[in-house]
């Protein structure tokens, strides 16, 4: 072996080395894959036969592998994930082959990047330019005589749909302000009254004592 497994459980399965069934050692070994000239440490699950100090990987755990080891290099390199990038595109009800028309792409581009291909720095320079609602809207704007007319009826649709949501929050807030700022406008006067009224009972009660000092 070519580094020590971190067993999790025994198994009884055939080594395909030795084409017959072993007790087998199922378990974890750290390793390093590189992805664009960046090394990466994995976890890989694996078997170990001891008679024949043979190993092999777990097939189902490839994939999981390689997904983990590129979504780490995205994140060093301030990469957008594959769901951020669903994201934007589901924001505008468009097909991964309608977004990438829109963008001016290959057909295919979106949905292997969306499937966990690393996108190249130019198209996620502009993905994250795109991710602003304003942005878009505005390359929207510029290109859309280019574009076909369904996927600009689309984003039409959902462009007034996003400013609706946006306009109705913003007056929710500025309702909210409204209201505060009267309620801390109101409050000193508030105060100023109940201090007022706080001194007037206290001289009331000493008015009271003094007649019946005076009666007594």
């Amino acid at each position: 072996m070519l580094k020590e497994i971190k067993e999790i459980r025994k198994i009884r399965k055939e080594c395909p080395d030795c084409e017959i069934e072993r007790d087998l050692i199922y378990g974890e070994v750290s390793e390093v894959l590189k992805v664009r000239g960046e090394n990466i440490e994995v976890t890989s699950k694996i078997y170990c036969c001891p008679e024949g100090e043979h190993y092999f990987y777990d097939v189902e755990d490839e994939e999981d592998k390689f997904e983990f080891a590129y979504r780490e290099y995205r994140k060093r390199k301030g990469l957008l994930q594959p769901e951020e990038i669903r994201q934007i595109r589901e924001q505008y009800g468009l097909s991964q082959k309608n977004f990438a028309r829109l963008l001016g792409w290959g057909d295919i581009t979106i949905h292997r990047y969306e499937s966990g291909a690393i996108q190249d720095t130019v198209h996620n320079g502009f993905l994250s330019l795109i991710k602003d609602f304003d942005n878009f809207k505005k390359f929207f704007l510029e290109n859309k005589n280019f574009m076909e007319s369904e996927i600009v009826r689309k984003v039409e649709e959902k462009i007034v749909e996003i400013e609706k949501a946006r306009n109705s929050q913003t007056f929710d807030l500025l309702v909210r302000l409204s209201s505060t700022e009267k309620k801390e406008s109101i409050l000193p006067i508030t105060d100023a009254i109940t201090k007022e009224y706080s001194a007037h009972n206290e001289y009331s009660q000493y008015s009271s004592n003094q007649e019946l000092a005076l009666a007594a």
